[in-house]
């Protein structure tokens, strides 16, 4: 029991530090703090929630998670372009990642029935 669960951790350890994993992560929070940074230029002095970066930063990451509280949204047209763009990366985001779990778990089981 133990020995499978240190086996597996040691298949998600090898995921995690992987080139791939490490570039998909770095572009992908790029692509969102960029997204971010361009929201703030469009919204501020429109937006009366968008006054500081934080406030476009903090939109951009609930937008691309598609968490999307409310508390921040856009009023110009290009913003909602914008946010309908990240939204789509979003979920192309976490849906690769998703997918590269799901073949380290799967993987595994078909290495451990052997």
């Amino acid at each position: 029991m133990w020995g499978q669960l240190k086996n597996f951790l040691e298949e998600m350890r090898l995921l995690i530090f992987s080139p791939f994993f490490f570039f998909l992560t770095f572009i992908g929070n790029g692509f969102i703090v960029s997204c971010g940074y361009l929201f703030y230029h469009l919204e501020k002095g429109v937006n009366p929630k968008v006054t500081h970066f934080i406030d476009a930063l903090w939109w951009s990451f609930t937008t691309a998670t598609t968490t999307g509280y409310g508390d921040i949204t856009p009023v110009t047209d290009i913003g909602k372009i914008l946010s309908i763009f990240l939204m789509i990366s979003g979920l192309l985001l976490f849906a690769i990642f998703t997918a590269m779990f799901a073949e380290t778990i799967l993987t595994y089981r078909k290495n451990q029935k052997k």
